[in-house]
């Protein structure tokens, strides 16, 4: 017994296109264009209008307090805070991070060229600022081996000996007239006021809601772009683990040079370091890629081999005086304290460099951020704003940029870490050793450091392995890999950034003209179209076309040629049948009728049919290249439906006068309606 018809199924008709009584494709609904359906969801359309409208009425004082509050992720984390739940993991995983936050200061201190000191000022002052301004359990701010080395090259391009002795030419004064000690906080100084340029762009990025410009930098651009950082990373600590001297270099073809001094001053070299350095490599690949990975399962925390090493070091190099029998430089005095707050050296030149570290230090950051927290969501905008305040305020502390380092985030990660609390006990550890345990660490050797800055950017290294990928998934990004990290090698740093990006755009707009352009054919018995084949079926009349691509000034003029190409071009029509072009206005805008079935092309309304999906977006020359088709195909009285048109499209036309040009009644939700609504063929 057959059920009853359901009322509402009853009201849907049915549109059948048949082809003898056996074959036929049924369509669910009744065929509209694009007119109907937008009266019959206006209703949901002026729904929506109000809700907007109620919603741009709602910032009343209790709103804007609650928005306030939420600049403050701390108070909510206070608020909920569960002791027993929570209190045990968050110091344990911070305490364990500060066992990498003490020795990663400290070398990358010493690679931004400054000293130790710093290094330690900017794993503390940072890491208090984003428990307070956070959102992520698993962000460790502090000190980190890129940003080090973009500070390392924005101090030497506004101090070097040269305008050092340019500024004390007017008092007669030498460079040698300037102690070390200057020297090193006029370069925290300008570090400091690097900081605060980075800290006040983030803010104010955070502030307006601008945490999407991260998507603007691809996974294989940072990673060749890191990779670049990497390779100039070790080879600034490779003449200090050799004990090696070498002039300053700076400028195109700096990191070649570099070498070249190298490998001119061998002779030279430091046999203690050279020695230091290689045990150090041997003992840290040992546990860092050997015990730690193998045995990770049954540790309850990664050994910390690098506090281990540092300690040992130090005692070491104390007791058999390393300094002074074998010559191996050592890390040198560090004064006790934190610094009291001064302004920052802000300088005009360090400007652009600094908007470089900003950009690097959100994409840094955000990506491990997303990479190990798993279960909630990301607040961008928030964390622009923590990364902000950090630069920020810790850059009146003689602080030089911060940002997340892989390391000590993957601890948090396996640490389990359940609150930003855990970097109050990271930044306790690091107060403890400012104030009291600092001074002992004076005779720790400094190819021990280095090997440690090495071996901190050996993962980034070994992002060669991707290229094989790359190379197999997508050629244009092997290509965006290779010549970043090839200008930033041979060149400089800097160029890795401007090649990366620049060739980046270059191949969007170069793939987007690229873009396939095809006919599209009705499959026998289905409602479905797809690229013309044999297995599909058209009047000869009537084409479908697509471009897999928007319209814009890079696509429009291919986007014209190839449709005349693929269907009539009206230029040919008018030169070779010698008619009278039918004027635009006595063409109607829409037949609502089906065309007539008729074998003979020159009696027959030709009718193509624009499918618009990959229009995401339109420009000024995509709007006048369309209407200038529609205006050319009716002069020879062919008939241009669009359809499938993205919201985005629609809003333009209405905006323009395309709307007028191509007729309301010539746009159609999808191809099927085009063609049931204006084409008759015992076929279909």
């Amino acid at each position: 017994m057959s059920k009853p018809e359901d009322s509402g199924d009853q009201d849907q008709k049915r549109f059948s296109t048949e082809k003898d009584e056996s074959e036929h494709v049924t369509l669910l609904r009744l065929p509209k264009t694009q007119s109907d359906l937008d009266d019959l969801t206006e209703k949901q359309h002026q729904d929506k209008e109000s809700a907007n409208k109620q919603c741009t009425e709602c910032w009343t004082r209790e709103n804007v307090c609650t928005y306030i509050l939420s600049l403050f992720p701390i108070v909510h984390v206070l608020r909920h805070y569960k002791i027993k739940e929570f209190l045990l993991k968050d110091a344990i995983s911070g305490l364990s991070t500060a066992c990498l936050h003490f020795p990663q200061g400290m070398a990358f201190g010493i690679l931004s060229t400054l000293a130790p000191k710093y290094g330690l000022y900017t794993s503390f002052f940072p890491v208090v600022l984003y428990v307070i301004f956070g959102t992520c359990p698993f962000v460790s701010f502090g000190t980190n081996a890129v940003i080090s080395l973009f500070t390392a090259n924005i101090i030497q391009s506004q101090l070097s000996p040269s305008i050092l002795l340019e500024g004390n030419s007017s008092s007669n004064a030498s460079i040698g007239q300037i102690s070390e000690e200057e020297f090193v906080e006029m370069k925290a100084a300008v570090a400091a006021g690097s900081s605060l340029i980075v800290g006040i762009l983030l803010l104010s990025l955070g502030l307006l809601r601008l945490g999407f410009i991260a998507t603007y930098m691809s996974t294989p651009f940072v990673g060749s772009f890191t990779t670049t950082a990497a390779i100039h990373i070790m080879s600034s600590q490779v003449p200090k683990s050799l004990g090696v001297r070498i002039p300053s270099v700076s400028g195109p073809g700096k990191l070649v040079i570099t070498y070249i001094e190298i490998f001119k001053n061998i002779t030279s070299a430091n046999v203690g370091s050279i020695i230091t350095s290689i045990i150090c490599i041997i003992i840290l690949a040992f546990v860092k890629d050997f015990i730690n990975e193998k045995f990770k399962s049954k540790l309850f925390m990664p050994i910390p081999i690098d506090l281990i090493l540092v300690i040992l070091g130090t005692v070491i190099s104390y007791f058999g005086e390393l300094n002074s029998n074998f010559n191996i430089p050592v890390v040198g005095n560090i004064p006790p304290g934190v610094p009291p707050p001064t302004l920052p050296d802000l300088k005009t030149g360090i400007i652009g460099d600094s908007i470089v570290v900003a950009i690097i230090v959100f994409v840094l950051t955000i990506s491990m951020a997303k990479v190990c927290e798993t279960k909630n969501a990301i607040n961008a905008d928030q964390e622009l704003v923590a990364y902000g305040m950090a630069n920020l305020g810790s850059s009146f502390f003689r602080c030089f940029p911060s940002c997340v380092a892989p390391p000590r985030t993957i601890l948090l990660k396996t640490m389990d870490s359940k609150t930003t609390l855990n970097g109050i006990f990271s930044a306790l550890v690091i107060l403890l050793i400012l104030l009291f345990l600092g001074e002992y660490f004076q005779y720790l050797p400094l190819p021990v450091l280095s090997i440690m800055v090495i071996m901190a950017v050996k993962n980034l290294l070994l992002q060669f392995r991707q290229l094989p990928r790359l190379w197999k998934v997508n050629k244009y990004d092997f290509t965006v890999w290779v010549a970043t990290v090839a200008s930033g090698v041979f060149i400089d740093f800097a160029y890795a950034l401007y090649c990366g990006v620049g060739l980046s755009i270059f191949l969007i707009v170069f793939q987007s003209q690229r873009g396939k352009k095809s006919l599209f054919g009705k499959l026998k018995n289905e409602d479905l179209y797809t690229e013309e084949s044999k297995f599909t079926i058209l009047p000869p009349y009537v084409k479908v076309f697509k471009m897999d691509a928007s319209l814009y000034f890079a696509t429009a003029e291919s986007f014209r040629e190839t449709l005349f190409k693929l269907t009539w071009d009206p230029r040919e029509i008018n030169k070779d049948s010698n008619e009278v072009t039918i004027p635009v206005e006595s063409l109607p805008s829409n037949t609502g009728k089906k065309a007539p079935p008729d074998d003979t092309t020159n009696d027959e309304t030709k009718i193509v049919i624009i499918d618009c999906s990959s229009f995401n977006y339109v420009d000024t020359n995509g709007i006048s290249t369309l209407s200038l088709v529609v205006k050319e195909f009716r002069s020879v009285g062919v008939i241009v439906f669009l359809v499938r048109c993205t919201s985005s499209f629609l809003a333009v036309m209405v905006r323009s006068d395309l709307m007028e040009t191509v007729g309301e009644g010539n746009i159609y939700p999808d191809i099927v309606d085009a063609v049931s609504l204006n084409i008759m063929d015992t076929q279909l």
